[in-house]
């Protein structure tokens, strides 16, 4: 069985583990992404009872970021991830911005395996490989708890972290329009001609011929000569005449983006006899 199961579980199912005297406890506390807005809130600290040091936050996505309202969605910061911001009781994690948020594995409560807990840390840093880790898993920043906590962790140094806002800029589908195509049925008056043939009837006279009869016999009588014609038989019937294939194509075009970005800034300030070099690490 992997030896790590069981080995991290959350704060509230230990009765012999204590926030630390002098750190707060986070727990509700709102969380923010590096875009300034709110993700959530935390909901319970994960202990690693073998080093009883915290390994994870377990925050509780903040329901606007859902498709669902009414789904609950949990994830896991690594405690050196985030940072503390006690003066407004928040946590920030400067590193993730609120649309990354729904691409980070679910904590379903499960108890936590080695497994899923690479997931977790291949979903903050794509490089990781678990297979190339050292023996001691947590000796990574991302779960060195000074820098959640900051400075009272460490007496010899004195951090303050200073951030700034950046674009997070995220895509979706919405509606533009319709094209609709109606056929509509018109009527129009055609008025054609047509030939028509008929017969007609010539009568032409000329002198008997010789050798008829010399005394013929008169008396009444009657020839009939039947006479035809023609007649139209107008009938109408439906033809294709045209064909109308409808395409959409994908179009890319630029929109610009304006937003006003915050950035923090420090303003360092000397009292008394105090050498001081501000040094900048790029």
């Amino acid at each position: 069985m992997d030896s790590s199961m069981d080995r991290v579980v959350p704060l509230d199912e230990l009765d012999d583990f204590e926030i630390a005297e002098g750190d707060p406890d986070v727990r509700g506390w709102e969380v923010q992404a590096s875009d300034g807005s709110k993700i959530g809130e935390v909901d319970n600290l994960l202990v690693d009872t073998g080093a009883m040091k915290v390994r994870y936050l377990d925050v509780d996505i903040d329901s606007s970021l859902l498709t669902d309202s009414n789904d609950d969605r949990h994830v896991l910061v690594p405690i050196g991830y985030a940072r503390l911001d006690e003066g407004n009781d928040q946590v920030r994690v400067d590193n993730l911005a609120s649309s990354d948020i729904m691409g980070l594995p679910v904590y379903t409560h499960a108890p936590i395996t080695r497994e899923f807990e690479t997931e977790v840390r291949q979903s903050y840093d794509n490089k990781f490989n678990a297979e190339k880790t050292d023996s001691d898993y947590y000796a990574h920043e991302h779960f060195d708890d000074k820098k959640f906590y900051g400075a009272g962790r460490d007496e010899k140094d004195a951090r303050v972290t200073l951030s700034e806002e950046e674009l997070a800029i995220g895509r979706r589908q919405r509606a533009a329009g319709e094209v609709e195509i109606d056929k509509d049925v018109e009527t129009r008056h055609v008025k054609e001609r047509v030939p028509r043939r008929h017969e007609e009837v010539t009568i032409d006279r000329h002198p008997a011929p010789a050798g008829m009869s010399a005394n013929p016999k008169i008396e009444e009588d009657e020839v009939h000569i039947p006479v035809t014609e023609e007649e139209l038989v107008v009938e109408k019937r439906a033809v294709p005449k045209e064909e109308l294939v409808v395409k959409k194509r994908s179009v890319t075009d630029e929109e610009t983006v304006e937003a006003d970005l915050r950035r923090e800034r420090a303003d360092v300030r000397r009292e008394g006899d105090v050498n001081l070099r501000d040094e900048r690490n790029r």
